[in-house]
């Protein structure tokens, strides 16, 4: 999947040009191919290429191969093969040249090819005007160069780093005539193929559907509910594990989307949920969002919330309310889990916003708290998902005692995460409706 931007910009009737420009091995190549799949449907492409060997699997698309001695030889050549697209078919051709740099090398016997370079360069813009041709050229140069002003478009591939992790990203540098939504996306070459990543939205369907739970994959643990996650954790949430999210700035709320399913998938199961929702989430709004793909038979008698209430209002019977002292709380959640476990056993899952225990405790006082916490918890069947949010003093002193530890990130708009502990490369969090329920990729950054 290209950025829509581009495949905007190429739907003009009229020929445009695109430089492709960025350091080896950014994935340049694998680009290109994936625009040409998605706008030469017809095979109307020519693509040249003196440096990839035509037996490779880009040997797909119609090919220019020949000994060009001068460039008048190659434009000659490609003019026949242009003829023929528009003698076939009624839609414009696109030229592909793979690289510039190693084309004009080709065309010439002179050591000076960076001089002929700029001749061919002018020589393809003028031809592909005058055919009413798309022309797509790539270069390693990554320098501003006379070609840059020249071609209608302009885009650089690199890759990035976030915590000594690569991460790949396209910057639309110059797409004329195409409005931006936004000028950098991040993408990975998983499976070979080239795939840009949309901003991250969530959007619940009007008519919803309860799935079918994911059973766990070993005996000593327990699904996340997502294939993807399992896979990554080698079976899943390790019973008697605590594990910890940290969600950087500019995440907000989206990291919920990759709990959302390992809830249903428990409460499912016939399994125990408590909740201490973070800052800014209600009780009530974890209901609205987990319940429909439940069911009220798995959500009343298996769910617990808690959060600080005024006793005079009405509160729902899954509801445990605190007071705002941190030891009457503790024990008000000891006996609703204590009574969870009676009722449903275990494993019982605790969903902790270690945010809003901060800010409603203090975080001199909670450190305790969360360290026997995960303790305990090491020594049973349970688990526990703890939730800290960018900027919390409790941060650093929590990492130590969690058994796995990921990091969210908003990266242009697109969610990912990646594990601290295991370590691991970044993956794109993408969440679906299609089935009627939420449904989880974690799409490797490769």
């Amino acid at each position: 999947m290209i950025p829509g931007e581009v495949k905007e910009f190429f739907s003009s009737q009229y020929g445009k040009s695109l430089l492709v420009k960025g350091q080896p091995g950014t994935g340049k190549t694998t680009f290109v191919f994936g625009i040409l799949d998605e706008i030469c449907p017809q095979g109307n492409c020519v693509y040249i290429s003196p440096r990839i060997d035509k037996s490779s699997d880009y040997g797909n698309y119609p090919w220019i191969e020949g000994d060009f001695n001068n460039n008048e030889d190659f434009l000659r050549m490609l003019a026949s093969r242009i003829k023929l697209i528009w003698d076939s078919c009624d839609t414009k051709p696109i030229i592909v040249v793979d690289s510039i740099d190693s084309l004009s090398i080709a065309t010439t016997r002179s050591s000076d090819w960076e001089s002929n370079k700029f001749e061919l360069e002018r020589l393809l813009f003028d031809f592909s005007r005058k055919v009413n041709a798309d022309l797509i050229m790539i270069t390693e140069q990554a320098d501003v160069t006379s070609l840059d002003y020249l071609v209608d478009g302009v885009v650089f591939l690199e890759i990035a780093e976030i915590s000594g992790r690569d991460i790949r990203k396209i910057n639309l540098l110059k797409i004329r005539g195409v409005e931006l939504s936004q000028s950098r996306y991040p993408f990975t070459l998983d499976s070979g193929h080239f795939r840009s990543f949309e901003p991250f939205t969530v959007s619940y369907p009007e008519q919803t559907q309860v799935p079918r739970p994911l059973s766990d994959p070993e005996e000593n643990k327990i699904s996340t509910g997502i294939p993807d996650f399992d896979e990554i954790l080698t079976g899943g949430y390790q019973k008697g594990s605590f594990n910890l999210f940290e969600i950087t700035s500019g995440v907000g709320d989206s990291f919920y989307s990759l709990l959302l399913p390992t809830f249903i998938n428990h409460l499912k199961l016939g399994r125990g949920l408590l909740s201490m929702p973070t800052e800014g989430t209600s009780v009530e709004t974890e209901k609205r969002m987990i319940s429909p793909f439940t069911g009220d038979d798995h959500f009343q008698g298996q769910f617990v919330g808690f959060e600080i209430r005024d006793l005079k209002g009405r509160i729902p019977a899954y509801i445990e309310p605190f007071s705002g002292n941190i030891y009457k709380d503790m024990d008000i959640f000891h006996k609703a889990k204590n009574e969870i476990l009676r009722q449903c056993g275990s494993p019982v899952l605790d969903y902790i916003g270690l945010d809003s225990m901060e800010y409603n405790y203090g975080w001199e006082n909670i450190g305790s708290i969360i360290g026997q916490m995960a303790s305990i918890t090491k020594t049973t069947d349970n688990v526990v998902l703890a939730v800290t949010k960018y900027g919390q003093r409790i941060s650093e002193s929590v990492a130590h005692m969690a058994t796995t530890h990921w990091k969210f990130e908003n990266v242009d708009r697109t969610l990912v995460m990646y594990g601290v502990v295991p370590k691991t490369g970044i993956f794109v969090v993408q969440m679906e409706f299609v089935s009627g329920y939420p449904q989880v990729s974690l799409i490797p950054m490769k």
